[in-house]
């Protein structure tokens, strides 16, 4: 009888084989996460640089609406209409800073669902033990 072990094609050079695959199907694996990786930075940085864009250019938008607005108010107004506009405006910007202040200091804690969870997990273990 012939043991597996000296049996060059045995179960020993099959299971080699087979870790062999494995290592190399787990390589390939991770290489192609690594260029996904890659690929999903720069799609992200591409968007970043849009938005970017984008809230210049609305930022100019609502600018030049403000200044035309305050030339018109300048000329039917006069001191008066300039100084409403620049108190409404500072409402406007003192009322967003309340709002994403209270959001920040009330909002919910981050990664709450995850650490809740770990936390199941680690009852759960201590509770098997």
């Amino acid at each position: 009888m012939v043991d597996g072990a000296d049996n060059p094609g045995g179960i020993m050079a099959a299971a080699r084989r087979l870790g062999t695959s494995l290592l190399g199907l787990l390589q390939t694996r991770a290489e192609l996460f690594a260029v996904e990786l890659q690929e999903e930075k720069l799609r992200a940085l591409r968007l970043l640089a849009w938005l970017t864009a984008a809230v210049a250019l609305g930022v100019a938008a609502i600018l030049m609406a403000v200044a035309t607005l305050a030339l018109f108010l300048w000329q039917n107004a006069g001191y008066a209409g300039l100084i409403g506009l620049t108190v409404a405006v500072l409402a406007a910007a003192i009322t967003l800073f309340a709002v994403i202040h209270r959001r920040i200091v009330h909002g919910p804690e981050p990664f709450a669902a995850t650490v809740a969870e770990f936390r199941k997990d680690a009852e759960c273990l201590r509770r098997n033990e």
